[in-house]
């Protein structure tokens, strides 16, 4: 997949992943810990700009080392 990020994910950041070929871009709504394969910090995603078409937000689960982040949260 896509390069890791060098930090843990925190609620609030905005990441990007590849899927068939489309960026996707997520906010990160929850740190589930480093629960996944390895120690893999596993993050509850929230996918953005789909607000026009989907009546309810697409949220989904994903290894922190398999998206990008584009924009940490604010502090």
């Amino acid at each position: 997949m896509m390069p890791s990020t060098s930090h843990d994910l925190h609620p609030g950041d905005v990441v990007t992943y590849t899927v068939g070929g489309w960026l996707v871009r997520a906010r990160v709504i929850e740190d589930r810990g480093h629960i996944g394969m390895g120690g893999r910090q596993i993050v509850r995603l929230e996918a953005l700009g789909e607000e026009d078409y989907e009546p309810e937000p697409r949220r989904f689960e994903m290894a922190a080392a398999d998206v990008v982040l584009e924009q940490p949260a604010a502090k």
